[in-house]
């Protein structure tokens, strides 16, 4: 009756352990210091999206790279980022569609975000908040 109360998790067998907030679900634990969110249902994560989370987390390190060179190549980018330190991959976010973005905070300004969204293997837009 009161199940509705209850943190809904997801584990995966290569990802690990999720909690739902929303409509995103968040690992439990980090893996090699990246974290993957993902969408999903209220029951689980997208499969779709489970799926790209497994293959970004496989070989991270060129996308990281060209995400970073995007953020870099910004002029409001690098505007934000100004004074505040200097970029740290936190992971990615990876949503039903399949399409993803990979996120940064700042090392002199840990709850700034910023997001760089990925059409395929390219970078294609920059977002910021705080």
């Amino acid at each position: 009756m009161f199940g509705f109360w209850r943190q809904r998790t997801f584990k995966d067998s290569q990802l690990g352990q999720f909690k739902r907030v929303r409509t995103m679900w968040f690992p439990a634990t980090v893996q090699d210091g990246l974290y993957v969110s993902v969408e999903g249902d209220k029951e689980r994560p997208s499969p779709e999206a489970v799926e790209v989370a497994r293959q970004l987390l496989r070989s991270p390190k060129d996308l990281i790279r060209a995400a970073d060179a995007f953020v870099r190549s910004d002029a409001c980018a690098q505007e934000f980022i100004a004074g505040n330190g200097e970029l740290v991959c936190d992971g990615f976010t990876v949503y039903k569609s399949g399409k993803f973005a990979v996120e940064f905070s700042l090392s002199e300004w840990p709850d700034a975000m910023i997001s760089v969204a990925f059409e395929g293997a390219e970078p294609c837009s920059v977002s910021f908040g705080d």
